[in-house]
C-alpha cells in the first residue's frame, strides 16, 4: 500500500520549492463564529506539517497515531522526522520555536500535544505567521492498571478469613461433641454420697482423636474447594478487569482520533474522518474495524449475518442474518456497547436494510425468489410496516436516504436490467437516475448517497465489477475503479472517501478510495471481507 509520509531525505529534496510555493500562495482562511480556522497555503495543494513527539509509547504512540490520521485524510501531508532531527528543532524552555527551521523545509504548521493529568494540551503552530494559531485541551481517560495480583490476593486474603471464620464454627461444633464424651461415666451405688468414675483416661483420647480427625477431613475437603474457588473467581474477575482494560484502550484511542480530526479542522476548516468505523461482512460474521484499520474485531457470534448498516448514533447496526432451516432471512439490530441483540422484521426474505437518519425507521428489501420490495418499518414497533414499492415480480433493493432524508435511491430491475433509480420517501415519484441504453446489457446496483446530497455511488458490471458515481444535477457518471473486481461502495462522512470491496490486491478485502486523488489504501486483513459500511462520526466509543 503506498504510503506518502515524507522522510527527512525526501524533504531536503523539495525545500527549495515547497518555500517558494509557499510564499506566494493565497489565503485559504474560512470563518466560523468565534473561531478562526485555516492555514494560508496553496490551493490545490496539502500543506506539509509536522507532529512533535508527544510520548514515548512503543508502538502506536499518540504521535504515530496523529500522523497517520492527517495522512489518511488526504487533505494535509505530515513529514516523518527522526527523533534526533525533531528534538533539535523543539523550543528551549520560555522560547517560541525556530520557525525559519521548518520553513527551510516547506512545512507549513507545527503540531505540539503534551499529556496533562486529564489528557492532552494540543496546540498548532502557523510556521508562515510564526505564532500559535489554536490551542485546546482535550480529555482522555487513561487506561487502567493491570489489577490481576491485586485480584488474586484481595481473593486469597478474604478466602482465608471466611475460612478461619468456618474452621472456628467447625472447632467449637467438635469440641462441644468432645466434651460430651469426654464426661465420664458416673455410677451411683447404694452407700451415701459415694460415686465411682469409670474409664475417664479411655474417654479422654477418644475425644480428642475424633476432634483431629474431624479437623483433618474437614482441612483435606476444603482445601480443594477453596482452590477451585479462588482459581475459577480470580479467573472471571479478571477476564472481567481485562476486557474494561480493553474497552479503555479503544476508548483512548477513539479519543486521539478525535483530536487528529479537529486539527485537521484548525488547518483546513474541514473536520477529519479518523473518529469513525467501518464495518463489514466476511465469513457469514459482522465485524467492525476503526477508519484507520486498527481494532478489527467480530460483532456477531454464529449465523450468517450480511449488509450490515449504522445507526445514525454509531452506537447499533442493524443487518440480515439468515434463519435456520430454511427460515429465511430477518433484520437484526445489534446494541456495540452491550452486545444485545432484537428481531426488528422477519419471516421470508428481508435484506438490505438502512435506517431513517432520524433512527427510527428502516428502510428494507423483502419478498421472496420471484421477487422483493422496499419496505418501511418503525423500529419501535415493528408490527408497522409501510410499502414503498410495486415491483411485479421484479427485485428492488439496497435503498439509500439522501441527506435531508427526502428521496431514497435503490436500484430495481423492472427494466430487465438492474438500474438505479430515485424515489420520495413515500415511494412516489419514481425516476431512472443511471441512463443506459435499451437492448445493452449493464447491471447497476447497491448505491449509497453521498453525504453532500451531490452524488451517489454505485457497482456497475459490463463484464467485472467496478465502481462509479453519478452527479445528482446533470446525471454525469464518472469511473472510480479499473483494477481487480471492485464493488459495494460506502461513503465517509466527508463525502471524499469510499470503503468499497476490491479484489486489486489478490482476495477480496476493504479498501478506502479518495476519489479526488484515486489513492486506495487497503483496510482489512480477512480474505472475502465485503458489504462495507461507513459510521458516522463516533461521538461515544
Amino acid at each position: 500500500m503506498m504510503h506518502r509520509f515524507l522522510t527527512a531525505a525526501i524533504v531536503a529534496g523539495v525545500a527549495a520549492a515547497a518555500v517558494s510555493s509557499t510564499a506566494c500562495g493565497q489565503d485559504t482562511t474560512q470563518v466560523r463564529p468565534g473561531v478562526r480556522l485555516g492555514l494560508s497555503y496553496p490551493r490545490g495543494t496539502t500543506p506539509k506539517v509536522v507532529v512533535m513527539p508527544v510520548d514515548s509509547t512503543p508502538g502506536d504512540s499518540v504521535r504515530t497515531i496523529i500522523q497517520r490520521d492527517l495522512d489518511y485524510s488526504d487533505r494535509v501531508t505530515p513529514l516523518v522526522l527522526d527523533d534526533a532531527t525533531l528534538a533539535g528543532m523543539a523550543p528551549l524552555p520560555g522560547k517560541d520555536y525556530n520557525y525559519s527551521l521548518f520553513a527551510n523545509l516547506g512545512v507549513a504548521a507545527i503540531i505540539q500535544a503534551k499529556k496533562t493529568a486529564t489528557g492532552y494540551s494540543v496546540a498548532l503552530y502557523d510556521v508562515g505567521a510564526g505564532r500559535r494559531l489554536e490551542g485546546r485541551d482535550f480529555r482522555i481517560a487513561p487506561i487502567p492498571a493491570s489489577r490481576d495480583a491485586i485480584l488474586v490476593d484481595s481473593i486469597t486474603a478474604a478466602t482465608t478469613m471466611r475460612e478461619k471464620a468456618l474452621r472456628d464454627s467447625l472447632y467449637r461444633t467438635l469440641k462441644t461433641r468432645a466434651d460430651i464424651m469426654r464426661r465420664p461415666r458416673i455410677a451411683r451405688d447404694t452407700r451415701p454420697r459415694r460415686f465411682v468414675v469409670r474409664d475417664s483416661l479411655r474417654r479422654d483420647s477418644a475425644a480428642v482423636a475424633y476432634m483431629k480427625r474431624g479437623v483433618t477431613r474437614w482441612e483435606d475437603d476444603r482445601r480443594d474447594s477453596v482452590t477451585a474457588s479462588v482459581t475459577s473467581t480470580a479467573t472471571r474477575l479478571a477476564r472481567q478487569d481485562s476486557a474494561n482494560r480493553t474497552a479503555s484502550a479503544d476508548a483512548q484511542r477513539m479519543g486521539v482520533h478525535h483530536i487528529s480530526d479537529e486539527v485537521e479542522r484548525w488547518i483546513t476548516g474541514k473536520t477529519g474522518i479518523a473518529a469513525t468505523r467501518i464495518a463489514y461482512s466476511q465469513g457469514g460474521v459482522i465485524r467492525i474495524v476503526d477508519s484507520d484499520g486498527a481494532n478489527d474485531r467480530a460483532l456477531t457470534r454464529g449465523g450468517l449475518a450480511m449488509s450490515p448498516a449504522w445507526h445514525p448514533s454509531g452506537e447499533k447496526l442493524i443487518y440480515s442474518k439468515f434463519i435456520a432451516a430454511g427460515g429465511g432471512t430477518q433484520l437484526e439490530e445489534a446494541e456495540l456497547a452491550t452486545g444485545r441483540t432484537r428481531t426488528i422484521g422477519g419471516g421470508g426474505l428481508n435484506i438490505t436494510p438502512v435506517y431513517s437518519h432520524d433512527g427510527q425507521y428502516v428502510v428494507y428489501a423483502s419478498g421472496s425468489e420471484s421477487g422483493t420490495d422496499l419496505m418501511m418499518v418503525n423500529v419501535q414497533d415493528p408490527t408497522v410496516v409501510q410499502r414503498l414499492t410495486f415491483g411485479r415480480g421484479s427485485d428492488n433493493g439496497s435503498p439509500t436516504l439522501s441527506p435531508d432524508g427526502r428521496q431514497i435511491a435503490f436500484f430495481s430491475s423492472r427494466s430487465r436490467y438492474p438500474q438505479i433509480y430515485t424515489m420520495d420517501a413515500d415511494g412516489t415519484n419514481v425516476q431512472l437516475l443511471t441512463p443506459f441504453t435499451p437492448g445493452v446489457r449493464s447491471y447497476r446496483a447497491a448505491p449509497d448517497w453521498s453525504p453532500d446530497g451531490r452524488a451517489v455511488a454505485y457497482e456497475q458490471q459490463n463484464g467485472d465489477f467496478q465502481v462509479w458515481m453519478i452527479n445528482i444535477r446533470d446525471k454525469e457518471a464518472r469511473k472510480l475503479t479499473s483494477e481487480g473486481e471492485n464493488e459495494g461502495p460506502s461513503w465517509a462522512p466527508d463525502g471524499r472517501h469510499l470503503s468499497l470491496s476490491s479484489t486489486r490486491g489478490g482476495s477480496k478485502q476493504i479498501w478506502v478510495l479518495d476519489t479526488e486523488s484515486g489513492r486506495f489504501r487497503q483496510l482489512t486483513r480477512y480474505a472475502g471481507a465485503r458489504l462495507s459500511a461507513w459510521s458516522s462520526m463516533i461521538t461515544n466509543p
